[in-house]
């Protein structure tokens, strides 16, 4: 017998051990809620129908002895249904812990979901190791991509970008700005160096660790990022570093912990460049997975705790503390960022000749903060799925729960039934607007759904109609919001990421996780603080904070120094954001041309490029929203051998040989699962153009999709929705 064969007795195992264990977890604590509810019944279905698939792959193992270890496994079926199963389980789980619903309180839960997924995870993979070649399912980290530099003219084809191993390599000026120390591999460089650190004066700097730690060994969290769930092991599976931590006092009441990793595998393994990464939601976790993956493409990597330990909900340590969040706002990045500086040059002896930055969500609005505030802390930066207008958006996430109600309200819709809108929106919008029928609907920004288009039905609903009053949510759930003057807070959520939204607890009749705690701790420093009556008085009052609050809206367009000095922003965002708008972004491009005077996009592109990714959900999380080619690089869990592009090294090229990225190919795996193969490609254009299907060829090919010039880019939008604007047509 082979192998194999306990291994699929295992792989049921593990889906039956996930079954017996959530139910525990939900009668534990009935917080998580429907969250919960939702894996259980993924879990229990996929329990019965695996059965059946994993004795099928048994039997062919058994009767198929000499499989050859670099072929395909020749049991489709079997090998995609426990490939979906532990990918739905992993986006389910995914999809609970972003919750903006989820109360802190559960995060032992959440622990142990995350194990069941990570452990179905493993054995699938350990499965798939046995039957295709083991390359497969390494991270790349040295290869890299080159985006085509020329500017498409409508409708102009756009092709994949090309591979080029060079734009990761050390950088050219890595000799003319310094010598490298002969000595920075050895593990008493590393160990002796916190005892000789120096910092700029004006840094109260306090270095607690200096350790080396070899590839593919773990680094075990601890202290008060472990307590707090950020993390408990990092596999150094890019490459051996040596780690730095330290903590620096930020002001008479705050203080920032920090982290350092410094590639030291071997004399070429610093490519001479930093990043920085930073936080999610309201959390006080170092970005530990960011690192890995960036010190594995050769950067020295920062990270810090936004001046507190917390999950990505909690905000108390905001309550009575206005230090505490100025230090999340931006004073922990841009003073952890002065001291990695000083850290890497006392380590290779030399600074580090291009500094970056990468972050998603809140990491996507404190990258904007450092553009409009600090413009010479980085050379680059990426902003993803910014969380900018942060007020606003908290306004707009807590408005949901007004507009649907709870369960059992005439107002509400089940998810059942938001799927059943969806199939209407996808009918006016997918393929009458893209031309193809693929799940996606390619720029909703365009889409004009007619909500008489459901059917009614009288005062009780059935799976074919809902009520007319359900009908006004859905009208409501997609509308902007305004303040008492007509001026636009907010853009709408766009068509197409409604059920991911209930999913996440947007309209799901739950409370927002972090609107309550911005508002309860940050902004009225009372924790009983009602979010679900939150109003026009309350929106006002907040944006009086905000630069006291160190303007965390992260929304002034005024990034005029920034561009004078050459530095470069890139942004992208997923069409179906379900937590993040993903007009906002477009909204604040807008903002920048607005403040700027510009008026001809060419003056945009030399420092600023946004790419809108369709069909990709929050930062390029996996869901039914999720359906687009959403992986280029941008996490960890986002690069694999087929990844056409990656966005970091995009970045990199358009810094350091002026080679701007005109689009981001982006790549979609069978069930996110690089192993099960490509699905398809895309190209992701950069704004203002839209990618639209040639009208020939397979769809499934980015080459056969073009970048469309919008001309009414600077207009508010379409149809009796201002998308970006007031509701006079203006722009505030």
């Amino acid at each position: 017998m082979r192998s194999d064969v306990p291994l699929v007795s295992f792989l049921f195992g593990t889906v039956v051990f996930a079954a017996a264990v959530l139910p525990v977890h939900q009668r534990r604590d009935d917080s998580l809620g429907s969250e919960i509810e939702k894996i259980e019944q993924e879990i229990t279905e996929l329990e019965q129908d695996l059965e059946q698939d994993l004795e099928d792959l048994e039997a062919y193992i058994l009767t198929n002895p000499q499989h050859p270890a670099g072929s395909a496994v020749s049991t489709p079926a079997a090998a995609t249904s426990f490939a979906a199963a532990a990918s739905s389980l992993a986006n389910a789980v995914s999809l609970a812990t972003q919750s903006p619903s989820l109360p802190a309180s559960d995060s032992s839960a959440l622990a142990s979901l995350s194990s069941v997924a990570a452990s179905i995870s493993s054995a699938y993979h350990s499965f798939s190791a046995a039957t295709t070649p083991s390359s497969s399912l390494i991270p790349l980290t040295s290869s890299s991509t080159s985006a085509t530099a020329s500017t498409p003219a409508s409708g102009s084809p756009v092709s994949a970008n090309t591979t080029s191993a060079s734009i990761m390599a050390p950088t050219a000026t890595a000799v003319s700005n310094g010598t490298l120390n002969s000595d920075f591999t050895s593990d008493s460089a590393c160990s002796s160096l916190c005892s000789s650190l120096t910092f700029s004066s004006d840094l109260e700097v306090t270095p607690y660790i200096c350790e080396s730690y070899p590839a593919n060994t773990n680094i075990t969290i601890t202290g008060g990022q472990a307590d707090v769930a950020c993390g408990s092991t990092i596999l150094l599976s890019g490459g051996g570093v040596c780690r730095v931590t330290f903590s620096i006092t930020t002001s008479f009441a705050s203080s920032t912990y920090g982290e350092v990793w410094l590639p030291n595998e071997n004399t070429t393994a610093w490519n001479g460049r930093t990043i920085s990464t930073d936080n999610g939601g309201l959390d006080g976790c170092v970005a530990y997975d960011d690192m890995q993956y960036l010190t594995g493409l050769g950067f020295a990597a920062f990270g810090d705790n936004g001046g507190h330990n917390s999950s990505a909900y909690d905000g108390t340590a905001f309550s009575n503390n206005n230090e505490a969040v100025l230090d999340w706002v931006y004073r922990a990045r841009h003073e952890s960022v002065q001291a990695g500086k000083d850290i890497v040059n006392q380590f290779y002896g030399k600074p580090q000749d291009y500094a970056y930055y990468i972050g998603c969500s809140t990491g996507g609005q404190q990258g904007l903060h450092s553009a409009q505030y600090f413009p010479d802390d980085f050379d680059g930066i990426i902003a993803g799925s910014a969380a900018a207008d942060m007020n606003h958006l908290e306004d707009w996430s807590a408005r949901f729960i007004q507009l649907t109600g709870v369960e059992g309200d005439d107002t509400f819709l089940t998810e059942d039934e938001w799927i059943f809108v969806q199939s209407y929106i996808f009918a006016q919008c997918d393929e009458g607007l893209d031309g193809v029928d693929d799940g996606i609907i390619e720029d909703p920004t365009i889409c004009l759904f007619n909500t008489s288009a459901i059917p009614v039905c009288g005062s009780t609903t059935n799976d074919s109609c809902l009520t007319s009053t359900q009908i006004n949510t859905v009208y409501q759930v997609f509308t902007e919001l305004y303040n008492t003057e007509g001026e636009l807070l907010y853009p709408a959520l766009l068509y197409g990421s409604q059920v991911d939204a209930y999913r996440l607890g947007q309209l799901s009749g739950s409370v927002q996780g972090i609107a309550h705690d911005w508002f309860a701790y940050a902004v009225y420093n009372n924790s009983d603080f009602n979010i679900t009556q939150l109003d026009q008085d309350n929106y006002a009052y907040a944006d009086t904070l905000d630069e006291y609050h160190g303007n965390v809206s992260s929304f002034n367009g005024d990034l005029s120094a920034f561009k004078n000095a050459g530095k470069k922003l890139l942004m992208y965002h997923g069409l179906a954001d379900p937590l993040v708008s993903g007009a906002n972004s477009q909204r604040y491009y807008q903002k920048v041309a607005k403040t700027l005077g510009i008026t001809d996009y060419t003056e945009i592109d030399p420092f600023m490029r946004l790419f809108r990714v369709s069909g990709m959900a929050h930062c390029g999380v996996g869901g039914i929203s999720g359906a687009g080619a959403w992986m280029f690089g941008q996490t960890g869990d986002a690069w694999y051998p087929g990844v056409a592009d990656n966005i970091v090294q995009n970045l990199v090229d358009w810094v350091e040989n002026d080679n701007a990225p005109d689009t981001i190919t982006g790549t979609k795996f069978w069930y996110d699962e690089p192993s099960l193969g490509l699905e398809f490609t895309r190209p992701h254009c950069r704004f203002p153009f839209r990618t639209t299907y040639k009208g020939s060829g397979e769809w499934q090919d980015a080459a056969n999709w073009n970048c469309t010039y919008i001309e009414d880019w600077q207009e508010c939008g379409v149809g009796a929705h201002p998308r970006t604007c007031n509701v006079d047509g203006s722009f505030t």
